[in-house]
């Protein structure tokens, strides 16, 4: 039907829908021109021939150019020189009716600017489908290239730093079930060290490199699970079945949420060679030290006996004593080096051990009945050589003293002997004897036994003290080195 055959209610009714239309379709161009004008994307009209046919205000802020710099003019002005034939590849690909989506590219700014874009292109179409125009979008990529570029250059450090790292390093996930997996990651050392190619090993987990003698591993597993860290020695197995030495670090850490183990194995094979030869050097120094101890006891025992030998023909009874007493001090530092021999650490001994073997010695030489009763309070302290030397003779010499002067005819009574330490060493020898002379200074008197004991007192830098309220007690306290050179 006809417009002029209608009525005019009817004519009315279609010029209202018509209207309406109409005023959608505006609203919608208004709101696309309003995404067009406000994007920060460049969006850019380009006939088939290249000129510039629209322009909106985000390829202003891109490129420089306002409007009416732009429209009207070649693309070309956009691209670099030395790229001018990609504006006819573009638009051969468009003109056959492809579309191109985010191409990474160059552009020049008015301000001769070089900026990294990515472009999106697409063909405009006529009511009869034909190809008249080209639709461009382009946003400015250049901090995200940057930050790529960055990255990769960061990435390129740690891969040169992980490829040329002294060490061998693993990375391997912790499964749940807290069994390492395969490694994800392992540097050019570790290749080279075990022998296999990247990707062998990138098919292998810790257990696979692992020599079946080191049976710990799962313990060490246990600990880094638990601890995030652990330092172990292990035994790898490379490709050719050799077994290398290794000390292992490792440490957990949580990456896009798994955990993974970082591991670090440094070869020890030369440290452990060095340990060999360090121990064996040690065990053949000991043993060396074990003879020369062995000899000074022996020695001193030719010397003892010697004594003994001469004493024999010495008919003056002071004299004899005299030799006797010098016999006594030699057998009591012999003792000292048999105990040292006899021993595991060579550089001491247990002096309360000691002590009672001198004081028993000395008891039988001495003693000639059961008048005289013997108290030992002395626990296993260490002394070493140094220390353990001068004091042996000050135990001679006092307990002789008590047994040959304290119990005059017979007399009963104790000696008691004490050794312990707190913060310093406590040595004390007490009869319940006749005393010490009053007459005598015991820091200044004529026997040649109290004067030996004050210097081997000040020999290990000790103070000696004499108690006469039951008898005799003399105490003395020192501390001894924490190293003293046995060389010197």
């Amino acid at each position: 039907m006809k417009l002029q055959d209608r009525d005019p209610e009817e004519l009315l009714t279609i010029l209202q829908e018509k209207e309406g239309k109409l005023h959608e379709t505006m609203e919608e161009l208004n709101y696309l021109k309003s995404i067009v004008q406000n994007t920060e994307d460049a969006i850019i009209g380009i006939g088939l021939d290249g000129t510039i046919i629209s322009w909106n205000p985000g390829a202003e802020k891109i490129y420089g150019y306002t409007a009416s710099e732009a429209v009207g003019n070649s693309v070309s002005m956009l691209i670099p020189p030395y790229n001018t034939n990609e504006i006819s590849l573009i638009l051969a690909w468009i003109k056959s009716g492809e579309r191109v989506d985010h191409y990474e590219t160059l552009r020049r700014r008015k301000d001769g600017i070089l900026v990294d874009i990515s472009l999106s292109i697409s063909p405009v179409l006529d009511l009869d489908g034909e190809v008249v125009s080209v639709s461009t979008i382009a946003r400015d990529i250049t901090n995200h290239k940057r930050m790529e570029l960055k990255i990769q250059e960061s990435e390129e450090k740690f891969r040169e730093v992980f490829n040329n790292a002294n060490d061998a390093i693993f990375l391997n996930p912790l499964k749940g079930e807290g069994r390492p997996g395969k490694f994800i990651e392992v540097n050019d050392v570790a290749c080279q060290c075990l022998g296999y190619s990247r990707e062998e090993l990138l098919e292998m987990d810790l257990e696979d490199i692992t020599s079946e003698e080191d049976s710990h591993i799962s313990e060490f597993i246990k600990v880094i699970t638990s601890e995030g860290t652990a330092t172990f020695e292990s035994i790898q197995l490379a490709k050719d079945g050799s077994q290398i030495p290794v000390e292992i670090n490792s440490h957990l850490f949580i990456h896009r949420g798994e955990r993974m183990i970082l591991s670090i194995a440094r070869d020890i094979t030369r440290r452990k060679e060095n340990e060999a030869m360090l121990r064996k050097s040690l065990e053949e120094k000991e043993l060396l030290l074990k003879e020369i101890h062995h000899r000074v006891k022996n020695n001193l025992n030719v010397i003892s006996s010697l004594l003994n030998l001469q004493s024999k023909y010495i008919k003056d009874k002071a004299a004899l004593e005299v030799f006797r007493e010098s016999q006594r001090r030699a057998r009591s530092m012999a003792l000292i080096h048999k105990m040292l021999y006899q021993s595991v650490d060579l550089k001491c001994i247990n002096f309360g051990e000691y002590i009672q073997t001198l004081t028993r010695e000395l008891f039988r030489t001495y003693a000639t009945g059961e008048n005289i009763k013997l108290n030992m309070m002395v626990g296993d302290i260490l002394l070493d050589i140094n220390t353990a030397v001068p004091l042996g003779l000050i135990v001679n010499e006092l307990v002789s003293n008590s047994l040959k002067h304290a119990f005059p005819d017979n007399m009963e009574g104790e000696i008691t002997i004490e050794f312990n330490k707190n913060n310093q060493y406590y040595f004390s020898v007490a009869d319940t004897g006749v005393g010490f002379p009053e007459d005598i200074d015991f820091h200044n008197p004529n026997s040649l036994g109290m004067r030996l004991v004050n210097t081997l007192v000040s020999q290990i830098d000790g103070t000696m003290e004499l108690h006469q309220e039951k008898g005799t007690c003399f105490k003395i306290k020192f501390s001894e080195e924490k190293f003293r050179d046995l060389s010197l």
